[in-house]
């Protein structure tokens, strides 16, 4: 009895002291961002392979997003970075837009031969393109 009775103000004082700490970084995170100006995303092209994204800042650019949850290894990853950054330089596909390009990659892009993802990438970005300075 002497036992629970030491124990349990101990227990109690961890357990807010963790929600505590998650209410601080939650409202950190939140204030950090409120005087930050960003750019919203628009969504521009989508494939079973990847998605393109559109922000429009300065300078024709490329952020690529290929997430651990489908590609576990890092050398993978880099990999298809790689690639994607080759296709676009090669390409001159820069040219065709004002903005930044955010490339999210899905598993199946992997399984792709240089040769098809450089045509479905090229494709993609010339449908979007077109689109953008349509408006």
């Amino acid at each position: 009895m002497v036992f629970v009775q030491e124990c349990l103000p101990r227990q109690v004082e961890l357990f807010y002291q963790t929600e505590e700490k998650r209410a601080e970084k939650f409202l950190a995170h939140n204030l950090s961002s409120i005087g930050q100006k960003h750019n919203p995303q628009k969504q521009v092209f989508t494939s079973k392979h990847f998605r393109l994204f559109y922000k429009n800042e300065k300078g024709p650019g490329i952020e690529i997003s290929i997430s651990k949850k489908f590609y576990k290894l890092a050398v993978e990853r880099n990999k298809i970075r790689r690639k994607i950054k080759e296709i676009f330089r090669t390409e001159s596909l820069f040219d065709l837009y004002d903005g930044v390009v955010v490339f999210s990659v899905f598993k199946p892009f992997g399984e792709l031969s240089y040769k098809e993802a450089s045509n479905k990438i090229k494709s993609a970005v010339k449908s979007f393109s077109s689109d953008l300075k349509k408006q």
